[in-house]
């Protein structure tokens, strides 16, 4: 019963877990490893995400577009947080469950890019390699896919970011939120610590002006760090 009651609490925490969870560091601003510039098909490169003192530290690097903000994705339970779920769980069962929550298939979350300050309802999200998973790009994707709601029409399409093998999927799902099949993307990278997937979401994420070519400059920006 307690389990029950703690998963029907879930979808509630979501965004109080995760979302508030966000350590909203650095401003992502380029280093020496990503200068401004333009890829093709895509938005304008406004910044970088990834290396060592930018928002959020990952085994890529990759140009954000103008106006999306980076936040590091932190399942450490805040010990001052307030509501029922923080006074019901204890903190081994809030630290698991956010951990739960933030978990899709092989890879766990560590970082969020939000296209928020755009007036966009759209966000990067990006997975790591759970440890000792081993996996390959193509296997680590299709463990990702296998999570999503009513998942179909996948093609995989591989390509190099860099010297590095990298895959992409293109898929439909069923958005529960608004009970309608979507369209959507990502796109995972082999790297020394671990695969990398980049995954495109939100209401808004179809949007061929502003948060499709966030996407797209990420997928032709994207470099294993070091």
């Amino acid at each position: 019963m307690r389990s029950a009651v703690v998963r029907g609490m879930a979808a509630a925490a979501v965004a109080v877990g995760l979302v508030a969870g966000c350590s909203g560091g650095g401003d992502g601003k380029a280093g020496d490893d990503g200068k401004a510039g333009k890829g093709t098909n895509a938005s304008e490169q406004a910044s970088t995400v990834g290396s060592k003192g930018s928002a959020c530290e990952l085994p890529v690097t990759f140009g954000i577009a103008a106006k999306w903000k980076p936040s590091a994705i932190d399942t450490t339970p805040d010990p001052d947080a307030d509501g029922e779920l923080a006074e019901t769980l204890t903190e081994d069962e809030m630290a698991e469950l956010l951990e739960g929550l933030a978990t899709r298939g092989p890879v766990i979350a560590s970082c969020e890019i939000s296209a928020k300050a755009t007036g966009k309802i759209g966000f990067l999200r990006t997975y790591i390699e759970m440890p000792e998973a081993g996996a390959d790009p193509r296997t680590v994707l299709e463990g990702f896919v296998a999570e999503a709601e009513e998942h179909a029409d996948e093609k995989y399409t591989s390509f190099k970011a860099g010297s590095a093998e990298a895959v992409e999927v293109v898929y439909s799902e069923l958005d529960p939120l608004f009970e309608e099949r979507r369209t959507t993307r990502a796109f995972a990278v082999g790297t020394p610590e671990g695969t990398v997937v980049v995954a495109l979401g939100g209401s808004d994420q179809g949007d061929e002006k502003v948060v499709l070519p966030a996407y797209e400059l990420a997928k032709e920006s994207v470099r294993v760090s070091g």
